[in-house]
C-alpha cells in the first residue's frame, strides 16, 4: 500500500521546504507586533530571527527527511555582508541543492506579494512541496506521526494540508491554502494555471491571491486544516515576537517548548503572543 511505502521508506522520499522571508523597515528591533507598521495581520511581524533562527526551525520541523531548502528574502533593508554570510551558511548547509535567493523589493510590480511565493514554489525540486511564510513557526515531539499523517491525507486525496485549526472545516470555512503553513505533493501545483488567474476574478467579484487560486483549483473539500494536537505538534504564527524566542526554541526540548508555547495561548488562526 502507498501508505505502507511512507512508513517504510520516508527516507527515499524528497521534500522542498519553501521559506518566503522579507527585510521590512523594524525587521532589526528587539521586538515587533502585528499592525506595527500599518495594515493589521497582513503585515506580521518582522526580526531578523525570522531569517537564521526562523529558517532552522522549519527545517527542523521536517527533521529525518530528505529536504531541500528554499529560502527567498524579498529585501527592503538590504542585508549586511555578515547577515548575508550567516544565512547563506544556515541554507547551505541542508545540502541537496538548497538556496538562498535575495531580490531587491520591487512594489511596482504588479501583485508582487503574489509573484514571490509563486518564485519561490518555482525552484522546488522535492517530490512534496511546503510552504511557509516567515513569521509561521511549528513544533513537533519526537513521538508525533504528523509528518506521516501528512502523507496519508495526501494519499487519500487531499491537496493541501494546512496548519492545525481547533474548529471543524464546517465551521472555520477555510477552502484556501493557507501560505502560512501547506504541504502538497509536487505534482498537484500548477503554478502556470495560478499566474494565468492573477489577475482573473474568477472567484466573484474580487481578484483572488495564489492561497485562493490554490484552494479553487484543488477542488472542493480538498483543503485540509487538520485538527489541534497540541501534546503532539503545533505550527503557529506570531501575533508579537521578542528577538532570541526562536533561538530559545530551537536549542530546548520540543515537549517542553510545545507546552509552554500552548500555555501563553493561541490566538485568532493560531497567532501566538509571547510574552516572554
Amino acid at each position: 500500500m502507498e501508505w505502507d511505502k511512507h512508513l517504510s521508506n520516508k527516507q527515499e522520499m524528497t521534500i522542498t521546504v519553501c521559506i518566503n522571508a522579507d527585510t521590512r523597515v523594524g525587521y532589526l528591533n528587539p521586538q515587533s507586533t502585528v499592525g506595527d507598521y500599518g495594515e493589521g495581520s497582513l503585515q506580521g511581524v518582522r526580526s531578523v530571527d525570522l531569517l537564521t533562527e526562523g529558517v532552522k526551525n522549519k527545517m527542523n520541523y521536517f527533521r529525518g527527511y530528505d529536504c531541500q531548502c528554499i529560502l527567498c528574502i524579498d529585501q527592503h533593508e538590504e542585508l549586511s555582508a555578515e547577515l548575508y554570510k550567516e544565512i547563506q551558511s544556515i541554507v547551505e548547509a541542508y545540502g541537496n541543492n538548497s538556496k538562498l535567493i535575495c531580490k531587491p523589493h520591487n512594489r511596482t510590480r504588479h501583485r508582487w506579494y503574489d509573484y514571490i511565493t509563486i518564485e519561490a514554489l518555482k525552484l522546488a525540486d522535492g517530490d512534496y512541496v511546503v510552504h511557509w511564510d516567515q513569521d509561521t513557526n511549528g513544533i513537533r515531539t519526537d513521538e508525533s506521526d504528523i509528518i506521516e499523517k501528512y502523507f496519508k491525507w495526501l494519499d487519500e486525496g487531499y491537496k493541501y494540508i494546512c496548519q492545525p485549526s481547533p474548529m471543524p472545516s464546517a465551521e472555520h470555512g477555510m477552502f484556501w491554502a493557507s501560505t502560512r503553513f501547506f504541504i502538497c505533493k509536487k505534482e498537484t501545483l500548477d503554478l502556470p494555471m495560478v499566474e494565468q488567474n492573477l489577475t482573473t476574478p474568477f472567484m466573484g467579484k474580487h481578484t483572488p491571491c495564489v492561497e485562493h487560486i490554490l484552494g479553487a483549483l484543488a477542488g472542493d473539500g480538498k483543503v485540509l486544516y487538520p485538527p489541534r494536537e497540541d501534546d503532539s505538534y503545533l505550527i503557529w504564527s506570531w501575533a508579537r515576537y521578542f528577538q532570541g524566542t526562536l533561538k530559545r526554541i530551537n536549542e530546548n526540548n520540543q515537549a517542553q517548548e510545545l507546552k509552554r508555547i500552548v500555555e501563553l495561548g493561541v490566538h485568532g488562526a493560531q497567532d501566538i503572543l509571547d510574552k516572554q
